[in-house]
């Protein structure tokens, strides 16, 4: 970012302070503790305390200027001050004075969306289009209205590229997201039963997340997984303009079969993208969700990334935080898939812990879904159901344990269910439990081994479980 004062002024309605038009600001920030020399500081309130009480502590950081919604005496004659008008909050200047910045851009714009996945494919995305020109990305999960504005002015504004995730959790969140992003190609990459307690079932999803489409740049395109109906019916009411991928249909403009094994240590899949034909292939441990793939190849072809780079770009290891991180402990793997869960996110991830078991077992330690609504008993029940044929014990954290045993029940071979209140809990259970056909701390260990899914929403805290595990040598 690179703005004089002034123009940010203008844009929020104001002037700029008297001999301070030229202050050029070289970023933004919301937290003192993360200041660097030129930022601008945009005094938020917190859960815990006020921006404005923590602005003079900008300034002795190197803020050249600070946005607050009242005004901060002990500022006075140290820095320039914009301060807004009535109604206006610090969050919605953050949101102007990024879809100020987004408006000088002359690269494209990529925006990703989606229930399951997005981080992930932001990230392979972003990969993929460093192998054809300078790239910016939102950082994580910043994709919230404070976080993407601030992942937008973090950018240069010299790149090629900028990719950024746009998650929501409540209707009118889109709105404010698409009117700053203004992609020129909107991924959405699914929609599932996530933060329906507030959208209002997949369908109240699918429509909420297509209103990026919405907010399309007058030339921009849209990648649309078509295998999702209800998601495909939703961005053409907003635009013609859009492309279809598909795992399932071999007759879509962007399509992938199903992964294969290349041999003992290393998976394949195989795309066609809009005729040119692409083989991919990673070690198993590492082989990555199939739509994953597919909408990110389709982004790069989109973008007129040739082949090279796209196979250059995939095959880099993302290895994101508590998403699907796989380590080996002895004669064990262990699947960090912590970070979050949902119906759709929960079943790709048993998938893809049951292909990486081939044939092994699979223990599965897991935490509520939440923010379901009045769908979470029926959710739960059917992820039991779901369990049983994939894993042959569960290790449940939460409040919905009883659904989960009653759908495990509700098979014929239902996996061993046990609840835990606490990673101790879970760990005491586990040294007393019989796996892989003896008892883990006993000495006639099996070494055949199996894979351990950890996987829960973040309320859940299930990396905690996973950590105590990590404690076991045996484990």
């Amino acid at each position: 970012m690179r703005m004089s004062l002034s123009r940010i002024a203008r844009v929020l309605g104001l002037e700029a302070p008297v001999g301070d038009a030229d202050v050029l600001v070289a970023g933004a920030c919301i937290d003192s503790r993360d200041i660097r020399p030129g930022d601008l500081f945009f005094c938020l309130p917190g859960e815990r305390s006020d921006g404005h009480h923590h602005a003079a502590q900008a300034v002795e950081r190197g803020a050249v200027a600070v946005v607050a919604t009242r005004a901060v005496p002990e500022l006075d004659g140290r820095a320039p001050m914009l301060v807004l008008r009535d109604g206006m909050t610090a969050q919605a200047a953050l949101g102007e004075v990024a879809s100020l910045w987004r408006e000088g851009f002359a690269g494209q714009v990529i925006g990703v969306t989606g229930s399951a996945g997005k981080t992930t494919v932001k990230e392979m995305v972003a990969q993929v289009c460093s192998q054809a020109g300078a790239t910016c990305r939102n950082r994580l999960n910043w994709n919230n209205q404070i976080g993407m504005p601030l992942s937008l002015l973090s950018c240069s504004g010299e790149e090629a590229f900028w990719v950024m995730e746009a998650g929501i959790s409540r209707p009118g969140d889109m709105d404010e997201l698409g009117a700053v992003l203004r992609p020129d190609l909107a991924i959405l990459l699914n929609a599932g039963a996530a933060h329906v307690a507030e959208l209002g079932g997949v369908s109240g999803v699918a429509a909420a997340k297509a209103r990026l489409v919405r907010y399309l740049n007058p030339e921009g395109r849209a990648l649309v997984n078509q295998d999702c109906p209800e998601l495909w019916r939703e961005s053409l009411a907003f635009t013609d303009r859009i492309h279809g991928f598909s795992t399932k249909d071999p007759d879509a403009e962007f399509w992938s079969g199903e992964p294969f094994q290349v041999d003992s240590d290393r998976m394949g899949l195989a795309l066609r993208l809009r005729g040119r034909s692409l083989t991919l292939s990673w070690p198993v441990e590492r082989a990555p969700v199939a739509q994953n793939v597919l909408a990110t190849a389709a982004a790069a072809a989109l973008l007129g990334i040739d082949t090279d780079a796209i196979q250059k770009g995939l095959s880099v290891d993302l290895a994101l935080p508590g998403r699907f991180n796989v380590e080996r402990r002895g004669a064990w793997v262990l699947v960090d898939d912590t970070y979050n869960a949902n119906p759709l996110s929960m079943r790709l991830a048993l998938n893809r812990a049951h292909a990486l078991a081939e044939g092994r077992r699979l223990v599965c330690v897991l935490g509520d879904m939440l923010e379901l609504g009045a769908s979470a008993g029926a959710e739960h029940y059917e992820l039991g159901r779901v369990l049983s044929g994939v894993c042959s014990e569960v290790y449940y954290h939460g409040g919905h344990g009883a659904d989960v045993r009653d759908g495990l029940a509700a098979e014929k071979a239902p996996a061993r269910f046990t609840a835990c209140e606490t990673p101790e809990h879970f760990l005491k259970t586990w040294r007393k439990s019989v796996v892989a056909g003896t008892a883990v701390d006993g000495a006639d260990q099996d070494e055949s081994g199996g894979v351990i899914l950890f996987k829960g929403s973040r309320a859940g805290k299930m990396e905690l479980y996973l950590e105590a595990l990590r404690t076991e040598p045996s484990a």
